[in-house]
């Protein structure tokens, strides 16, 4: 059992928690090529990331049908599919989006010094989910529901800034 496996037994399965662990090492291995990029700023004070995953991702959810043409409005122009799968970054590889429909979202980008980041990722899931722990930490999943269904949101800050929502529906 892996240790997001153990940490998550009760409230996530099993598969769903390996798919999390795929997914959060598969942010990490592209925001390993991205991490020398400088950061982008959204209007508001927000970060580039933040905005792009609250469209692309939380405004696609539940199916993520959407998803791809919204990566598009970020500079994504060509995804590329893996299986069911698809990922795509931008031409200065600032930011990347990973989207396997019905299942989860990602979008990733450069490490950012930003302390307040989690705080706008928290913002961001709280305009569409029905409860956000406030007090949660970069790095610990937590689950919410968006659209009636369930998922389970990380914001990981290792080797790059990885904004994840995997589906728990089967």
């Amino acid at each position: 059992m892996t240790l997001v496996e153990h940490r998550t037994t009760g409230w996530m399965n099993g598969g769903a928690a390996r798919t999390l662990l795929a997914a959060t090492f598969a942010a990490y291995l592209a925001t390993q090529q991205i991490a020398a990029a400088a950061p982008v700023e959204a209007g508001k004070g927000v970060d580039v990331a933040i905005t792009a995953f609250k469209d692309v991702c939380l405004r696609s959810a539940p199916s993520f049908a959407a998803a791809s043409a919204k990566a598009k409005r970020y500079g994504i122009k060509k995804l590329l599919t893996f299986g069911n799968a698809a990922m795509g970054m931008t031409d200065d590889k600032s930011l990347s989006v990973q989207i396997e429909p019905n299942r989860e979202c990602a979008v990733t980008s450069p490490n950012r010094s930003n302390p307040a980041l989690h705080a706008q990722f928290l913002r961001a899931i709280s305009e569409f989910a029905d409860k956000t722990p406030q007090a949660n930490k970069a790095g610990t999943p937590f689950p919410g529901m968006v659209k009636g269904h369930r998922f389970v949101f990380q914001h990981d800050r290792k080797g790059g800034e990885a904004y994840v929502m995997l589906s728990l529906e089967k």
